[in-house]
């Protein structure tokens, strides 16, 4: 085992400086509820509703590299109402981060081109640094002699999303407001919450190809923007592959195909290109979407 992880431990926990608890995915196009509550009740054709279940296991071969695991589902209501549910749990690390919440949108159609959503989420999380297990270069340091725990915190969201019948989306995002703290630890971990903004469009070719492409951002204060590029291209009616880029972080090759017409598969594998490549060159995320509820003829 490589000594890089000991730094790289430090540096996801950031003890002594501002640091981030947010949840960091490629397939934002399959699963798009996780960070925008707007989302809900927008979903394939044909369907008004689905579950999503999706696995990131990023940096493998380094201990405590980053994993997240998440559940959505995501139904519309009523023509203007849709409603979602999401289960997520990540670790980075000693931080472990359980996240329970619901997600409530209302559509409006502002003329037959371009609609209108607002979502708001309201949800708990618990979140807990547990140092049993792991190396560390000090053993005896006091920060590290217990473990912390913020116990069930309650926490709000909210987005908006626009949407032209063409294929373009732009969307607004806070799927959190409020920042998690350690009480008296708070002193040595600060949390920041994130801005998301998300575009994209979709290119039809003809009617075996088309193009899809994306792109996210994700900003907090006092820490550097993050963002990233994906290109996907889509031939025929069930088969997706594609290209994406997180800026000085990696490349990814994206593949996806559409089993049946409930159930989708989509798989990214990513490569480091920053310091991380020295000591694992992988990354890979899976998801599942199953479409159920066909909507009345």
């Amino acid at each position: 085992m490589k000594k890089s992880y000991i730094l790289i431990l430090f540096l996801l926990v950031a003890l002594s400086s501002k640091a981030q608890i947010e949840t960091m995915y490629s397939m934002y196009r399959i699963n798009p509820i996780i960070s925008s509550p707007a989302y809900a009740g927008t979903m394939e054709d044909g369907h008004r509703g689905e579950i999503v279940v999706m696995d990131r296991q990023q940096w493998l071969g380094i201990q405590g590299a980053p994993r997240t695991l998440a559940m959505t589902a995501n139904f519309q209501y009523k023509p203007k109402i849709g409603g979602g549910f999401l289960l997520l749990a990540d670790q980075a690390g000693p931080l472990r981060v359980s996240t329970m919440a619901g997600d409530l949108a209302y559509h409006v159609q502002f003329n037959p081109e371009w609609s209108m959503a607002g979502g708001i989420r309201l949800g708990v999380s618990s979140v807990y640094l547990d140092y049993d297990g792991i190396q560390v270069v000090d053993p005896n340091d006091p920060i590290l002699a217990t473990n912390k725990g913020s116990g069930l915190k309650g926490n709000t969201g909210w987005g908006v999303r626009f949407n032209h019948k063409g294929g373009f989306f732009a969307s607004l995002s806070m799927p959190r407001v409020l920042s998690y703290d350690f009480g008296g630890f708070s002193g040595a971990y600060k949390d920041v919450t994130y801005l998301y903004i998300n575009a994209g469009t979709t290119v039809r070719v003809n009617d075996q190809l088309s193009f899809s492409p994306s792109f996210m951002a994700r900003a907090a204060q006092d820490v550097p923007l993050s963002w990233d590029v994906n290109l996907m291209a889509r031939v025929g009616k069930a088969f997706d592959a594609g290209l994406a880029y997180r800026h000085k972080d990696s490349y990814g090759l994206r593949f996806g195909m559409q089993a049946n017409p409930k159930i989708y598969l989509g798989y990214i594998y990513e490569m480091p290109i920053s310091g991380l490549s020295k000591v694992s060159n992988q990354t890979h995320e899976i998801a599942i979407r199953l479409s159920i509820l066909n909507r009345p003829k």
